[in-house]
């Protein structure tokens, strides 16, 4: 059995990327699913207090998915800023899974260096995101150390 989901935010420019990893979360009843397309509106999406089940959310994330490539701010820039802790909206335990094309040993090495949970290489299926969702869930969140 998984933890519930209540918010998940899904950072990333390529919309039906988005569309398709909110259609993989629903499977795990996720309640409230935040788009955006890039890095720099992230942070303030985080914090939107939402009505869930008629009662207001507290504003915090329980997952977060975030593309590498982005313009203005990049998935590992997001995933070393919610890892820093301080952040409203994030623990900096939370899990973070980066869906990307880049394929590289060396990109996916760099990406958990900087404190993501699961590494996602595109091209996606649900079955892949749904898997990663589920490893994300159930890992023991990485230190960054400095």
């Amino acid at each position: 059995m998984f933890p519930r989901i209540r918010r998940a935010l899904v950072v990333d420019d390529a919309k039906p990327m988005r569309e398709l990893i909110r259609i993989a979360l629903g499977s795990f009843h996720c309640l409230d699913v935040i788009e955006v397309e890039d890095g720099t509106l992230a942070f303030g999406a985080a914090n939107i207090v939402s009505l869930e089940d008629g009662e207001l959310t507290d504003g915090s994330t329980d997952i977060v998915f975030l593309d590498w490539m982005m313009p203005m701010l990049d998935g590992i820039a997001c995933t070393k800023l919610i890892r820093s802790g301080g952040l409203d909206g994030f623990n900096a335990d939370v899990p973070i899974v980066m869906v990307t094309a880049r394929t590289e040993d060396e990109c996916e090495r760099t990406a958990l260096d900087a404190g993501v949970t699961v590494f996602v290489k595109k091209p996606v299926s649900l079955r892949s995101l749904s898997a990663g969702i589920a490893e994300a869930l159930t890992k023991t969140p990485q230190k960054v150390l400095a």
